[in-house]
């Protein structure tokens, strides 16, 4: 059985359109089948746009960035960002393609297992709600891969449910990174913010 990390989904196509309300921001935005969190935004990526903090300009990542919901809340919120979205999902990157139109001059779109489309770019910060359904080493992996691909003093913010591995994500991230801070803590999820070295 398919599930959304996956590059070409075979479930079949069951388009919908949802609301997105975060940050001031309202949105309708399309959904399908085989994409994480197709009913409508689920609640640890609204935790993690409404606590995330980012630079007034720069280059931001969604990593996993699914149908679109965190960058077309924050692109907004931050006028002067550039956005890559990146996503192993290809009918999830189409989708936030169709989702983000309008934007095209500050936003690009990749269907990317990891940074692997995107070798060279550097960000100011990433933003990653992780896969955990595929298992620890992609998510281990791709907090690496975050990193390498930040400039120095980037940040990395992440959110996660303390049943599903909180705790050692945090350890993994302060492995990595040379700061990690608990920001928020709700309804199970915790949002960190990893910060690299100067």
């Amino acid at each position: 059985m398919d599930h959304y990390y996956t590059s070409e989904p075979s479930v079949k196509h069951e388009t919908r359109v949802v609301e997105v309300h975060a940050r001031a921001t309202a949105l309708e935005l399309k959904t399908d089948s085989g994409v994480f969190s197709k009913k409508g935004l689920d609640y640890g990526t609204r935790l993690l746009i409404e606590t995330v903090r980012l630079p007034e300009a720069g280059t931001i990542v969604d990593l996993g960035c699914g149908y679109g919901p965190v960058a077309g809340v924050l692109l907004r919120v931050y006028p002067k960002t550039r956005w890559v979205l990146l996503d192993v999902n290809r009918r999830a990157v189409q989708l936030a393609q169709a989702n983000l139109g309008g934007f095209e001059q500050r936003c690009e779109t990749h269907v990317s297992d990891g940074f692997a489309a995107v070798p060279a770019l550097v960000a100011d910060a990433v933003l990653l709600n992780p896969p955990i359904r595929a298992g620890k080493a992609v998510v281990y992996r791709l907090f690496a891969e975050a990193r390498d691909h930040l400039k120095p003093g980037g940040e990395l913010w992440i959110v996660i449910q303390k049943k599903q591995g909180a705790a050692s994500a945090r350890s993994t991230l302060e492995a990595l990174f040379s700061r990690v801070e608990l920001c928020e803590k709700s309804g199970g999820y915790h949002v960190y913010r990893s910060v690299t070295s100067f």
